[in-house]
């Protein structure tokens, strides 16, 4: 029973090593994004948006009702009438 233990208790041991990093900054360590990476991150599918298809439903909805397309948050719009 006791050798059973210990194997489990190494077997632990070596499992929950693996699974954490040796950086010298610990686990939580700041690692650097390399300038070929940020290409890939800078892609629109890379972006935070759950709500993808709502949010292009609102867009439609705002378009269609003032009249100005991309005008999220900016002042004026509408027909252009003076």
């Amino acid at each position: 029973m006791k050798v059973l233990l210990n194997y489990s208790l190494l077997l632990t041991i070596l499992f929950l090593s693996g699974c954490s990093t040796l950086k010298p900054g610990g686990m939580f360590a700041h690692e650097e994004v390399k300038p070929w990476h940020k290409a890939m991150l800078a892609e629109e599918r890379m972006q935070l948006n759950a709500y993808s298809l709502e949010n292009s439903a609102d867009q439609k909805m705002f378009y269609s009702r003032e009249s100005a397309n991309g005008g999220q948050g900016v002042g004026g719009g509408g027909c252009g009438c003076n």
